[in-house]
C-alpha cells in the first residue's frame, strides 16, 4: 500500500494505512534490523521510527539516548562513534540499524522518522539525500525549532507538523476559529500530514470536526500509537488516513488489509 493522496472531499471511505511504530514493538525488537525486516515482510510500505548520529555523524535508528533497554549499554549513543557503537546489540542480536543502509537496501520502503536530537538533522538530510529519498521519508519531531532547522536546509522535505501548530489546528477544529492560513508556520514547507494521539491529557483530540479540518487543508492525519481493535475500527470510522501501531500485524487483520504472509 502506498502513500495516501493528500486527503479531500472526495476521499471519504478511504481504509487507513498501517504504519508500524517504531518497526511494530509488540511483535519485534524495536527500531532495529529485524524490525524493518519485519515491516518488509508484512508487506507495509511505511514504518514509524526515531533517528540520532553518533559523534561522527552516522544516523542510526533509535529512540532512547543509549541502548539500555534493549542491550544494558548505557553509553550515549551520540558519545560513541560508528565503530564503537556497531559493536553493541541494538536488542536484536545485531548492531543498529543504519538509515542509510535501510534506504539503500530497502528502495520501497518509506519511513516516518522522529528527529530525536537537533545534531541529527543535519546527517539525517544528507543520507535521505544522498540516496535519493526525499520523496519517501517523512521528518516529525516534538520540537517545532528542530522541524524549522530541517526545513530551511531542505525546503523539498516532506514533514508533519509540529506541536504549535497542531494546537492552533485543534482550536481552529474544535472552537471554528478562523485563524488566517497565512498565520501557520507550516504554509512555506512541504507538510502533507497532521500526527497526533487520540487524546492530550485527557481532552480528545482526533474527532471527526478536526479530521475534516485537516483535509479541508490538505493534510492527512495519522494517529499513534493506536494498538487495540476497537479503536483502530472508531479511527477508520472517522476517516483518518493511517493508524501508527505497535501491533501492525493485528491491524492488517482488523482494517480488512491481507497480509502477503
Amino acid at each position: 500500500m502506498d502513500s495516501v493522496a493528500p486527503a479531500g472531499p472526495a476521499a471519504s471511505t478511504r481504509r487507513p494505512v498501517v504504519v508500524a511504530h517504531r518497526g511494530g514493538a509488540a511483535e519485534t525488537p524495536e527500531n532495529t534490523r529485524s524490525a524493518v525486516e519485519h515491516v518488509v515482510g508484512l508487506g507495509l510500505d511505511w514504518m514509524e521510527t526515531d533517528l540520532r548520529a553518533t559523534a561522527d555523524g552516522v544516523v542510526v535508528l533509535a529512540h532512547d539516548v543509549d541502548l539500555a533497554r534493549a542491550s544494558g549499554s548505557e553509553r550515549p549513543i551520540g558519545d560513541m562513534t560508528w565503530e564503537e557503537l556497531e559493536r553493541v546489540d541494538a536488542g536484536d542480536g545485531r548492531a543498529p540499524a543504519r538509515l542509510d543502509e535501510v534506504l539503500g537496501s530497502f528502495p520501497g520502503m518509506r519511513l516516518n522518522v522522529d528527529l530525536k536530537e537537533s545534531s541529527v538533522v543535519q546527517p539525517a538530510i544528507q543520507a535521505v539525500r544522498s540516496a535519493d529519498a526525499l520523496d519517501r521519508v517523512r521528518f516529525a519531531s516534538f520540537s517545532a525549532r528542530r522541524l524549522a532547522m530541517l526545513r530551511r536546509q531542505e525546503p523539498r522535505a516532506r514533514t508533519s507538523l509540529g506541536v504549535g501548530d497542531v494546537a492552533g489546528l485543534v482550536l481552529a477544529a474544535e472552537a471554528a476559529v478562523a485563524l488566517p492560513r497565512t498565520r501557520w508556520n507550516w504554509t512555506k514547507g512541504r507538510v502533507d500530514a497532521v500526527q497526533v494521539p487520540v487524546s492530550y491529557h485527557g481532552v480528545p483530540v482526533v474527532t471527526r470536526r478536526f479530521v475534516a479540518h485537516a483535509h479541508r487543508l490538505g493534510l492527512e492525519v495519522h494517529v499513534w500509537t493506536v494498538d487495540e481493535p476497537e479503536e483502530m475500527l472508531r479511527l477508520a470510522a472517522l476517516n483518518v488516513d493511517a493508524v501508527i501501531t505497535d501491533r501492525p500485524s493485528l491491524a492488517l487483520e482488523v482494517l480488512g488489509q491481507a497480509s502477503p504472509r
